[in-house]
């Protein structure tokens, strides 16, 4: 038997980061150890493309906060008003808490202080509620 039909699987690198692919695109040399939406990405990048999903989905909450409250002031309802203005000031504060997680892993101190350790928050019952008090 020549060598043309033998196959060596065990001569095979390990698969490197797919940063890339992804719509910031820029080549990483690290290994590729999580896999996240298809990609294998190092460490790095799977945090950070994690941290501008966060990121993205509080300012989409944000800007439903903002649409729903000039609704809620169309219809004269103060209270809806007061608990929307509550709300703002809590999607705020979460915007601005993965803005600086972002921040830090870009200075590459993400995670020093326990902030980086992969834990998310719930996100989903804010918004059902918003939605109930809004058409209620």
């Amino acid at each position: 038997m020549s060598d043309l039909y033998i196959q060596y699987g065990g001569l095979k690198e390990a698969p490197l980061c797919q940063f890339e692919r992804t719509l910031k695109g820029e080549h990483c040399g690290e290994d590729g150890v999580v896999r996240l939406d298809g990609l294998r990405l190092c460490n790095r990048h799977a945090d950070r493309l994690r941290l501008e999903e966060r990121v993205t989905y509080w300012r989409a909450i944000l800007a439903h906060v903002e649409l729903w409250s000039g609704e809620a002031r169309r219809r004269g309802r103060a209270d809806v008003v007061r608990l929307l203005a509550l709300e703002r000031a809590s999607v705020s504060t979460e915007l601005g808490r993965a803005s600086e997680q972002i921040q830090e892993l870009e200075d590459g101190r993400h995670g020093e202080d326990g902030s980086g350790d992969g834990r998310v928050l719930p996100l989903w019952p804010q918004l059902f509620l918003l939605c109930g008090a809004v058409t209620g």
